[in-house]
């Protein structure tokens, strides 16, 4: 038998600034409290579940806790130079320049901090910490009640 877990708490999420850029544009500085959700399906074990809701939500938590209250900023993105030092990370974006401290500031290897990149980005991550297994993921990262992504495995 196959079942499906669903793991929508308001108490996982992170806060975050960050700013996008969509058709050569670039948006503002600005942040969002991020909700991240996820549901997994696979087979139903002999101990009556798919998979333990407190491993999940330790590892969303943990995941969510290293982006919380920090600046996100893609490394691949081909729009954004990205100049680091132990003390500073300086990103130059068309003639913005910001140095910021380097504690406040986490760099992801993704093109872009959209809704979408994210989602992928830490639909990854649960999988390397949760490990391989007969399970499917799906994480959905929302900006505000009602506007996100998901990625599905």
């Amino acid at each position: 038998m196959e079942a499906g877990l669903e793991l929508v708490r308001g108490d996982i999420g992170f806060s975050a600034a960050h700013f996008s850029i969509h058709d050569g544009r670039s948006e503002r500085l600005h942040g969002h409290n991020y909700l991240v959700r996820l549901w997994v399906r696979g087979a139903v074990g002999a101990e009556g579940t798919v998979m333990d809701f407190a491993a999940l939500k330790t590892v969303l938590r943990a995941l969510c806790a290293d982006l919380d209250e920090r600046m996100l900023v893609p490394t691949r993105s081909p729009h954004i130079a990205v100049e680091e030092t132990p003390e500073t990370v300086t990103l130059t974006e068309g003639s913005r320049h910001f140095v910021l401290p380097r504690g406040d500031v986490v760099l992801l290897p993704i093109v872009s901090t959209t809704c979408e990149c994210l989602a992928a980005h830490l639909l990854g991550e649960v999988r390397q910490r949760l490990g391989p297994g007969e399970f499917r993921l799906t994480l959905l990262v929302e900006e505000t009640p009602g506007q996100g992504a998901s990625i599905s495995e």
